[in-house]
């Protein structure tokens, strides 16, 4: 036999980010010099290190070397109890190389992110904005959603106020926003609210935001109700003063026109119908609306059009939340269709904001993707798009 193992303690414990360690004692049990080579197999060989890698021993003599288990601060960590071994290979008797068993528990870690998009909404009723919240932690995460306003001059919608939340995924929640009171004329109203996003075992996140609530009745409604009002008007002077006296004289010429020789009393006919005037014919109903979407790699990472509906783009934003400068590697791409519309390198941003005067448009059928390439450790990134949707 080549060599026998032990450990010192077949348990371990740590936590992701940090670092534990453990010793295993190696003795060479056989008749001549040997080298033995030492290696973690199992889950947790990707993140654990022997020093020294091997040793060289005469026969009957023993060396210890440290075993150092460091698991990343990542939601790929998986949380609880992982087996693994330590296997000596002895160089002069291949089949003496022994493995020993051990287990570490990897501890739980939270680390959770939220947004709220847009912040700023617009309406004369009522405002929706999107919540989304991200699990960067390495266990399951349950997070509560509520909002709020100090003045109390808002009612607020959450669907859904509770989330169950995968490791490495979004989660997603709408708020609607509803004033209190309304108005029908003046200058638009912006009211400031909150939203607090609660995960289990953490401390809360406060999102702020705020509505711009404008009047029921917009600027252009009183010009166009006054012209309604002056064509009505000139319509029922026409009928009075034109329309009718006319009518009325060609049937009062029909009733005293004599009757032709040797015929009876005809009938008095009646004139041309009087005509009723036009009304102003309006243009076709457009149903539009305000369109947000957060595209991610944890969530939705495309959109696709529905039919009969136009999408128009007005702002984008590129998020790399966990990128410092230079830090991240690769690029990330917004395409319609399979056709690049921005290209950004990732170490160049963390927060990269676009609005358009001209808003980039998607016809009905089309596809709007997010695509990162990078050549390893992709970063959280996402891109948020505001604008509105027609049809």
């Amino acid at each position: 036999m080549g060599a026998t193992a032990n450990l010192e303690t077949n348990a371990v414990s740590v936590q992701p980010g940090q670092e534990a360690s453990v010793r295993v004692r190696i003795l060479n049990s056989g008749q001549v010099v040997d080298e033995f080579t030492l290696e973690v197999l199992g889950e947790a060989a990707g993140w654990a290190t022997i020093a020294p890698p091997s040793v060289s021993l005469f026969p009957g003599r023993d060396e210890t070397a440290t075993v150092t288990f460091r698991p990343p601060q990542t939601a790929g960590t998986k949380s609880g109890a992982i087996p693994f071994g330590i296997r000596v290979l002895s160089r002069e008797d291949p089949a003496g190389s022994v493995v020993e068993e051990g287990t570490v528990t990897v501890g739980i870690f939270g680390k959770t992110t939220a947004e709220l998009v847009p912040k700023n909404s617009r309406g004369s009723r009522t405002g929706t904005h999107q919540v989304a919240i991200d699990n960067n932690g390495n266990a399951p995460l349950q997070v509560a959603v509520s909002a709020g306003d100090q003045d109390k001059l808002l009612e607020f919608n959450v669907s859904p106020a509770s989330l169950l939340i995968a490791p490495g995924t979004a989660g997603f929640s709408r708020v609607r926003v509803r004033p209190r009171q309304s108005f029908w004329r003046g200058q638009p109203k912006s009211k400031a609210f909150q939203v607090i996003v609660q995960p289990a075992g953490q401390d809360p996140i406060f999102l702020d935001g705020s509505l711009v609530q404008g009047p029921l009745l917009a600027p252009w409604m009183i010009p166009a109700a006054a012209g309604v009002v002056a064509l009505l008007i000139a319509a029922v002077l026409l009928w009075f003063f034109a329309l009718k006296p006319a009518i009325q004289s060609v049937a009062r010429d029909a009733v005293t026109t004599p009757s032709p020789v040797g015929g009876g009393g005809g009938n008095p006919t009646g004139g041309p119908s009087p005509g009723a005037s036009p009304a102003p014919s309006g243009g076709g109903a457009t149903n539009a609306g305000n369109f947000s979407m957060r595209l991610s790699q944890g969530g939705p990472a495309s959109y696709k059009v529905p039919p009969a509906a136009t999408l128009s783009i007005t702002d984008i934003v590129f998020q790399d939340p966990e990128s410092s400068p230079g830090s991240s590697k690769g690029t990330v791409t917004l395409e319609r269709d399979g056709v690049a519309l921005l290209v950004e390198n990732l170490d160049n941003f963390r927060d990269l904001d676009y609005h358009f005067v001209t808003p980039i448009t998607l016809a009905a059928g089309q596809t709007l993707s997010m695509v990162v390439n990078c050549p390893s450790g992709c970063p959280a990134v996402s891109i948020y798009v505001d604008g509105y949707q027609k049809g």
